[in-house]
């Protein structure tokens, strides 16, 4: 949901914003352009350019305007005067607010003015002192330097150099008053907002611009002085901050390395940073200006994010000269450079020991810069080697092999990439050290990393990219020797979407450098050969697999990448499925199918169509039209039998029919005209593909369908436009191709539109239906009979007939929402008005029907009712401007067609108000007899009405900015009505759970749609259809079942629900559509100026957002909640964007409320139903509504706030446990004691937030700490706590590991190996080895005394479980962790493997399948061999339970471990070990204990399965 708001923040960018011209500014434009319209038009050009209230209109004139200024100044009669006057406008719009997006467009005419340089420079220094004092005097902050940064982003500054210096002090006095003014706010309580966050970054980069570019105009003089030190101070007060921007703590950082660069030589520079940064070393000799202040006291308490962005900006901005000084300089020591002693060992450390997901990706960047500067320092030989120091030793090596191996699978892609340049930059380096060149060890080192690479597998995605960096500089065939099966890993891991886009740039650098190889050793021909040898089984054998997605991904990665490599390998390929050039008649190979060779033939074809190798079309064989066609591959013709293609487009498979027909029905060369074959295909296919249910298949149909009819029309202007065939004209043979072309076009359309005839199936209809919308985009069907395209519209009149606009009316009644909405999008795109409906008596009577519609308690009838008035909206009252009034008599809406008048109220206002007026005396009805008004579906039909209307009113459109009191008023007035809609239907939803309807939990929806109003458009309804099926069935009950009062009491309830449901809908389509309340100041001018565009107020957003705090937190049905939480999510996502502080701190003021009523008292068990009911999607819509591009600071602090709650009540556990056992009657109360109820409360919020996709980077943090909390309260005494931590962990462990596939008993594809796993999350290592022996020592104690009859609850601890599930999600390691890890999970091992062979069987299991993840496949055999050894030794002794836990750790190590090894004589050494062991204790598959002897024998058949394996694979 998150990204759906980034896309409608980054739509709506210019929606609500303008160049706010000061009333100052507009009267002296009046006066100048009265006097000077004569002699120029660019007086005329400003005033017209200030007069547009959208920034998208100012974005298109300010071109015109910078037109005219460069020709105003090109004059050669104008005067001085007369520039600098026009100059000063021009110039002046760089100052004003939201003019940002218009700088470059401006800025760019005025390097051409260099004849009237000075008169502009001069001007531009007025206009920075003006605003200067104006932004201190006003409070408005960053305008002198936002239109200054905007000046030096221009690529070719040229003489605006000289501006820029002239009024550097002015800037960065406007850049330090700006800053101060953000952090006084910040300190006061306020939340930045993005645009703001955005500004004080691009204030901080035009500070570093000025320091880096202009540094003696700081320091030479005491103001300068004076200048630079308030700037120093601002940037170090910004860069101690906790509420900038990762982005603009970086900004802050440069800058400081800039400014103290501006006073210190590089000496000094490195003595400072050495001693003061890292505190290497004492400074003898301290900088006077700086370290005897309190300056330098900023950069000691750093945050860690503070201090990672200082470091980047010390690489960034430091000479490299500086970062390589020895600084220790004594003789006989080891040197020290701020580069390989201070800065590479720091970060590595953060590297290790990430905080989240955020940080983890913020170091690895950090890294990879310090590394470029590693490779640019070798390079430049700056880099120290004397005395054999080693600065980049091979234990810095293995730390950073280290550090990216245990992030090539982060779940961040970009993170990803960073590892992947720090790989590359690593092999680099060592390329580079001079003691690898002399002792030949680089190629060593990159076979030892290529080797550690291939043991990762096939479905690693990481390590592709890295293994392309080391094909580069190993070679191809050194890979091969290494796994010569590589190729075959590759092409069959295309298997899985996610490998496909990383496999696919490894393969084609892999066959590059083994095609030149191939060329190297054999010459050019026969290096083909072998080349071709190697490459071509892999990939055919994956094309003729029968796998579809396997051959779909090979078809879109793999094929173009070998085709870029070799594109005559086409050809082999053809004839590997028995076709090619000169092949007259067509004989399968013995090992290929009919079947196998179509779905390959279909792959190449696609992919040598997309690829412009296929020249023409596909037509007919001249010489057996009948049977064969002929393709034109690189000049070369190629016969294929007709009946292939006709099977490829009757495939059982979805997806070898959409790509047959793209290989048939597109061409690159989008003028060429399709052959007669392709359309006979086509016209044969359509109607067999009408049916289809699937909707990937629908909408990859409609996509191909696009791509055709777009080409249709391309091919046909282009024989219009030269000439050679006229619509509708005589055809001879040169034209017959783009006639017969034309008649298919026209047969298509009618045979869609006839398809959706009344009684036609919901699949034929809906394929229909996309396809008609689809040509629709490609010609419009209003198009004008003098468009001279008209004549190409593939349309008849019966089209847009009468009859068929009253039969696409009908179909919005459809029962299916999918036909509804696109039976509305087709009649949307229907002339104005609509054929058959022109008069006001036949609007009229359409109208009727909707309005019967909107009151149906059937949701489908009031969601047809309510499209029916939206359509009536956008073509009579905005197309026509008709008055559609609601009439008080009869309650009715009536239609008056007549022209407005301009006395007459605008017909918008006239409409909106008449619907709030149908609201009001529907709930007046509701308020006298509520049971009536459900059964006529109470207000939600009209407020969907209500808010389809919305959805298509612009409110930045003239209707509404003139008319802005009017519409003011009757959003209040709708307001006021949905209070009193809340106070009627909120009492029944939140009523006693218990009483509530059997089926009110089937109504709950996707998220998906529950979000759906988020988009403009149709918003589907699909989630009520059954309660409204039941309202309208008791509707039409005997009166004698209404007496048991039950089916009053559901029609009631739905109408309530459904009402609230759409209340909250409305809420957020308001909220995202009106402009919210700017700053005081801009309203006091826009009131001036008579045009205030504010329709909200801050109570009436305070109301709304109490009002969904209310819903939320009474509601206890799923569905409206759903709803409620995405106006809520709506509602504070636009308060946290705006500028205004004040709308900002009310989402806090929200968090506030939310927390108190968490851990109110007097809670009872009610307040828990449905998982705490409203309180998580009261939270997660807060945290979702958090902006991209500002810290998060809602979420961080409920979430440390909900874990310390939870951890409250934990401490008590062990006082409570025995008074709560001894009050057995206790649990049959709703009460609980003091602290249980908020302590569920916060897991379920947990479990909630952990579950949400959308905040996984966000919540990384917390994970670890919430794993703990969760598996530590299954200890607790209370059951609602066990049951609440229970989902937590659920969560939590899909969240960290990934989904569990039940029937291969793994987690998802890029499920983390232990090494990974405790890398992320090291805080759980000690943690699990901590409880782990506590659990253990407990299971030994149980076996060593015994009971008559044991108590389970006392052996087994009850954090064991968790636990055990927890480390069996993991997958084994490929690669050790060193003897020094810490992490390493192999530490876990003992603990374990005690576990797996207790006296309890699930502990057994569970143990063993735990084991796998904790062994990687360097110690694999070790273990194995220890624990058959230690079976085989002691098997007379040991008891039947401690054989079978032995038997079951071998199977999983074997079944896990050693069937992943890619080495296979280490397999083939392990298995034979196991079988000479095994052997000797033969004794246990005699059945004298069934469950050993059945492990036994599992563990001999997969030995032997292993053995069969490699030896085929040999």
């Amino acid at each position: 949901m998150s990204a759906k708001w980034r896309s409608l923040q980054h739509r709506h960018k210019y929606t609500y914003t303008s160049v706010v011209f000061p009333k100052s500014y507009t009267e002296s434009l009046d006066r100048i352009a009265s006097d000077t319209s004569n002699s120029s038009n660019f007086f005329s050009e400003v005033k017209l350019f200030a007069s547009l209230s959208s920034t998208y209109a100012q974005l298109d004139e300010v071109k015109k305007l910078a037109s005219a200024f460069t020709n105003l100044l090109a004059n050669p009669q104008i005067s001085d005067e007369t520039v600098s006057t026009a100059a000063r406008f021009y110039l002046e719009i760089l100052f004003l607010e939201n003019s940002l997006p218009l700088h470059r467009t401006l800025i760019s005419a005025l390097n051409k003015c260099r004849k009237f340089h000075h008169v502009i420079s001069d001007c531009f220094a007025i206009l920075c002192e003006e605003y200067g004092n104006l932004g201190k005097k006003e409070k408005q902050r960053f305008l002198v330097s936002r239109a200054t940064l905007s000046l030096i982003g221009y690529p070719k500054l040229g003489i605006l150099d000289e501006i820029v210096e002239k009024c550097s002090d002015r800037v960065a006095m406007d850049v330090v008053f700006g800053l101060e003014s953000v952090l006084v706010d910040v300190s006061s309580g306020s939340r930045p907002s993005p645009v703001v966050m955005e500004q004080c970054q691009d204030a901080m980069s035009c500070m570093y611009y000025l320091l880096q570019r202009y540094p003696s105009k700081f320091v030479n003089s005491e103001n300068s002085s004076n200048v630079f030190r308030t700037s120093l101070s601002t940037i170090l007060s910004v860069l101690n901050s906790m509420s900038f921007s990762r982005d603009c703590l970086v900004a802050s950082a440069v800058s400081f390395c800039a400014a103290i660069q501006a006073f210190m030589g590089p000496k000094e520079l490195s003595t400072f940073i050495s001693s003061k940064l890292f505190g290497a070393f004492s400074d003898e000799n301290p900088d006077v200006v700086i370290c005897e202040s309190d300056l330098i006291k900023g950069t000691r308490d750093l945050s860690f994010l503070s201090r990672l962005c200082l470091l980047r900006g010390i690489l960034t901005a430091i000479p490299r000269e500086v970062l390589n000084t020895n600084v220790n300089g004594l003789v006989g020591v080891q040197p020290w450079t701020i580069l390989y002693s201070g800065i590479l060992p720091e970060l590595c450390s953060y590297c290790e020991n990430t905080i989240d997901s955020h940080f983890n990706f913020h170091a690895l960047t950090v890294t990879q810069i310090c590394l470029q500067q590693i490779k640019k320092s070798l390079s430049s030989d700056l880099t120290i080697f004397s005395n054999g120091y080693e600065p980049f030793s091979n234990d810095v090596k293995i730390r950073l092999l280290r550090i990216i191996w245990n992030n090539l699978e982060d779940p961040l892609s970009q993170t990803v990439k960073q590892v992947h340049l720090m790989f590359d930059l690593l092999l680099d380096i060592e390329s580079s050290l001079p003691l690898s060149k002399d002792n030949g060890m680089t190629k060593t080192f990159f076979a030892k990393v290529g080797q550690d690479l291939l043991c990762l597998g096939p479905r690693c995605k990481g390590r592709y990219v890295p293994l392309a960096s080391v094909t580069r500089r190993l070679g191809a065939n050194s890979l091969l020797k290494l796994n010569s099966n590589l190729l075959f890993e590759t092409a069959y891991a295309y298997i899985d979407d996610d490998v496909c886009c990383a496999a696919t740039s490894f393969l084609k650098c892999f066959l590059e450098s083994l095609r030149d190889e191939c060329w190297s050793e054999y010459g050019i021909e026969k290096g083909y050969e072998a080349f071709r040898a190697l490459s071509l089984p892999p990939i055919m054998q994956g094309l003729v697999s029968g796998h579809s997605k396997l051959r779909t991904n090979l078809n879109t990665y793999a094929l173009p990448a070998i085709l870029d490599v070799d594109v005559d390998i086409i050809f082999p390929m053809l004839e590997f499925i028995s076709v090619g050039p000169g092949v007259k008649e067509i004989k399968l190979k013995p090992d290929l199918k009919l079947d196998q060779c179509v779905t390959a033939l279909v792959s190449l074809l696609k992919v040598s169509r997309t690829m412009a190798l296929i020249e023409g079309d596909i037509d007919f064989d001249p010489s057996d039209s009948d049977h064969a066609a002929v393709i034109l591959v690189k000049g070369v013709n190629v016969r294929v039998p007709v009946s292939w293609f006709v099977l490829s487009l009757m495939h059982c498979d979805d997806s070898v029919r959409i790509d047959a027909a793209e290989s048939l029905f597109l061409n690159p060369k989008t003028s060429s005209l399709p052959s007669t074959l392709e359309l006979n295909l086509m016209q044969k296919v359509i109607p067999l593909n009408m049916r289809c249910s699937s909707t990937a298949f629908q909408m990859k149909w409609t996509s191909l369908f696009r791509k055709f009819f777009s080409r249709v029309r391309t091919a046909l202007e282009r024989q219009v436009k030269q000439g050679t065939w006229i619509p509708g004209s005589s055809t001879d043979n040169g034209t017959h191709k783009a006639e017969d072309l034309f008649q298919f076009m026209n047969w298509l359309s009618h045979f869609l539109f006839y398809s959706c005839y009344p009684s036609a199936p919901y699949e034929r209809k809906t394929m229909a239906m996309e396809l008609i919308l689809t040509m629709i985009e490609i010609w419009p069907i209003n198009t004008l009979k003098q468009d001279p395209n008209y004549l190409l519209c593939p349309y008849g009149d019966k089209i847009t007939s009468p009859d068929s606009t009253i039969s696409l009316v009908g179909s919005i009644v459809d029962s299916w929402d999918r036909l509804r909405e696109h039976a509305f999008h087709i009649l949307f795109c229907f002339p104005t008005p609509l054929p058959g409906i022109c008069e006001n008596d036949s609007i009229d009577n359409i109208i009727r029907w909707a309005k019967k519609l909107v009151h149906s308690p059937r949701v489908r009838e009031s969601d047809a009712g309510a499209l029916t008035l939206r359509l009536i909206f956008k073509k009579y009252v905005l197309g026509l401007g008709c008055n559609v009034k609601f009439c008080t008599n009869n309650n009715s809406l009536t239609c008056d067609i007549s022209e407005v008048s301009k006395s007459t109220r605008n017909p918008v206002i006239v409409y909106i108000s008449s619907l709030v007026d149908w609201l009001h005396s529907v709930v007046e009805e509701g308020e006298r007899d509520l049971t009536n008004a459900c059964k006529k579906s109470f207000v939600h039909g009209i407020l969907l009405t209500l808010r389809y209307t919305f959805e298509e009113l612009d409110w930045g459109c003239e209707a509404v900015q003139l008319n802005g009191a009017e519409m003011r008023a009757v959003v209040e007035r709708l307001l006021g009505l949905i209070v009193r809609i809340t106070s009627l239907a909120l009492w029944v939803v939140s009523a006693d759970v218990w009483s509530m309807p059997y089926d009110m939990d089937e109504t709950t929806c996707d998220d998906d749609v529950a979000d759906a109003f988020l988009h403009d458009g149709v918003v589907q309804e699909e989630e009520g259809e059954e309660e409204a099926e039941l309202g309208r069935e008791l509707v039409e009950t005997d009166d004698s079942k209404e007496g048991n009062g039950k089916p009053a009491e559901h029609i009631v309830m739905v109408g309530c629900w459904l009402a609230m449901k759409e209340v909250s809908l409305l809420f957020g389509t308001i909220i995202r559509k009106v402009p919210l309340p700017s700053c005081a100041s801009s309203i006091a001018e826009e009131e001036q100026m008579g045009l205030c565009t504010e329709i909200l107020d801050l109570v009436q957003l305070e109301t709304m957002g109490n009002h969904f705090l209310q819903v939320l937190l009474k509601v206890k049905h799923n569905g409206a909640i759903d709803k409620t939480r995405a106006g809520f999510t709506a509602l504070c996502n636009r308060l946290l964007c705006s500028n205004d502080s004040r709308l900002c701190k009310m989402t806090e003021s929200w968090m506030e409320l939310l927390m108190e009523r968490t851990i109110s008292k007097e809670q009872t068990v009610d307040d828990l139903l449905r998982r705490s009911a409203g309180i998580p999607a009261a939270f997660i819509a807060l945290f979702l509504a958090e902006p991209e591009g500002t810290p998060k600071k809602l979420l961080p602090r409920a979430l440390q706030w909900l874990i310390d709650l939870a951890k409250k009540p934990l401490s008590n556990c062990a006082k409570l446990q025995s008074s709560i056992l001894d009050t057995s009657n206790k649990n049959l109360s709703k009460t609980r004691d003091e602290g249980v109820i908020p302590t569920v409360h916060a897991f379920n919020v947990m479990r909630a937030a952990f579950n949400d996709a959308n905040l996984a980077t966000d919540t990384s943090g917390f994970s670890a700490e919430a794993m703990i909390l969760s598996i530590r309260s299954f200890s607790s005494p209370y059951w609602e706590v066990r049951n609440a931590a229970t989902l937590a962990y659920t969560a939590l462990l899909r969240r960290m590991v990934g989904f569990l596939n039940v029937h291969k008993r793994e987690s998802a594809r890029r499920s983390l190996t232990g090494l990974e796993f405790f890398h992320r999350y090291p805080a759980l290592h000690p943690f699990l080895s901590e409880e782990l022996k506590i659990a253990t020592d407990l299971l030994n104690q149980s076996s060593s005394t015994h009971h008559a009859e044991p108590d389970i609850t006392k052996a087994i601890h009850p954090s064991l479980c968790p636990i055990l599930i927890l480390l069996s999600r993991l997958k084994p390691s490929p690669l050790s962790g060193g003897s020094d890890e810490t992490l390493d999970p192999f530490s876990l091992l003992p603990f374990i493997q005690r576990c797996a062979t207790q006296s309890n069987f699930k502990i057994r299991v569970l143990a063993s399948r735990a084991l796998t993840g904790l062994v990687s496949n360097e110690k694999l055999h070790e273990v194995i061999t220890n624990i058959s050894t230690y079976l085989a030794e002691n098997q007379m002794v040991l008891p039947f339970n401690t054989i079978h836990g032995l038997l079951l750790q071998l199977y999983s190590l074997l079944d896990s471990n050693c069937c992943s090894l890619t080495d296979l004589s280490k397999k083939d050494r392990i298995a034979s070990d196991i079988i000479r062991v095994l052997s000797t204790c033969s004794w246990l598959g005699n059945g004298m204990c069934h469950v050993v002897a059945s492990s036994y024998l599992r563990v001999l058949n997969l030995l032997l399965d292993i053995s069969q394996r490699s030896s085929i694979a040999s």
